[in-house]
């Protein structure tokens, strides 16, 4: 009986320069059932993205010819919704938390430390294609990829952990939320409307704080991709798509607060 299962025929992209390495990843995936293909560099990456549907991408940092961030940056841009949030996983030898920060804020989903056993693999690698799974079958409207309708949209669990069981510190922290996001998102979707990128990068960021607090999973890597993607001025109808859903999300967050306080 194989010890890992779940993950068989998901389709896993392996983008890594260094032959052994390629061999590593593909054979213990392979061993799950998994389908992987590899790419040399990122430029290759970056077409193989936009030619096939994957579960999956394992991302290494340092490449010839494209480096693992500049081919974040284009899959990103890929006007396909889908095929332009199929979740990233960086694969690094330096990762240390101020790395990893940076190839979340750049739109990476995960970050994992080279060289790497089996189990972190696994561990990795299944909870970001669930992840993936979850946004992608949510309903993809106008405003990009919705959580499911009845789904909770945030989660406590850091602020319980830093109350220490004082449950009026948790309805202070529930209420500074209600009473200052409203202004934050209208800011956001001002200048959002007026096409001003640079402010909406510097609202981006002010929310990023509050979306991490709340754990509101949803639009973590979203808040991340609208701060650089609109301080880099990259293609605004992303960005007011992204911009759309935080505010619906956003919304619905303050209406499920309210009715539970």
């Amino acid at each position: 009986m194989r010890k890992y299962v779940g993950l068989e025929n998901k389709r896993i992209l392996v983008v890594e320069d260094v032959e052994l390495n390629q061999h590593l990843a593909r054979h213990i995936m392979e061993s799950w059932g998994c389908v992987v293909e590899i790419a040399e560099n990122g430029s290759l990456a970056v077409e193989k993205v936009k030619n096939s549907d994957y579960d999956l991408v394992l991302m290494d940092i340092q490449m010839p010819v494209m480096d693992g961030m500049e081919a974040t940056r284009q899959i990103r841009k890929i006007s396909d919704t889908k095929k332009a949030t199929v979740p990233i996983v960086a694969l690094t030898a330096n990762a240390m938390k101020a790395e990893c920060d940076t190839y979340l804020e750049l739109g990476m989903n995960d970050c994992m430390a080279k060289p790497f056993e089996e189990p972190m693999l696994f561990k990795t690698v299944s909870k970001n294609i669930m992840k993936g799974n979850a946004m992608i079958n949510s309903n993809a409207g106008a405003v990009g990829v919705q959580p499911a309708p009845n789904e909770k949209l945030y989660d406590l669990s850091m602020v319980e952990a830093i109350s220490g069981g004082d449950k009026s510190f948790i309805q202070r922290m529930l209420q500074l939320f209600l009473d200052t996001v409203p202004a934050t998102i209208n800011d956001l979707k001002a200048s959002c409307d007026a096409a001003d990128w640079a402010m909406l990068s510097k609202h981006a960021h002010k929310l990023k704080s509050t979306i991490d607090s709340m754990n509101i999973n949803s639009l973590k890597q979203d808040i991340r991709t609208i701060e650089t993607s609109a301080k880099a001025n990259d293609d605004p109808a992303v960005l007011k798509r992204l911009t759309g859903k935080v505010l619906s999300v956003m919304n619905d967050v303050m209406k499920q607060v309210k009715a539970e306080m």
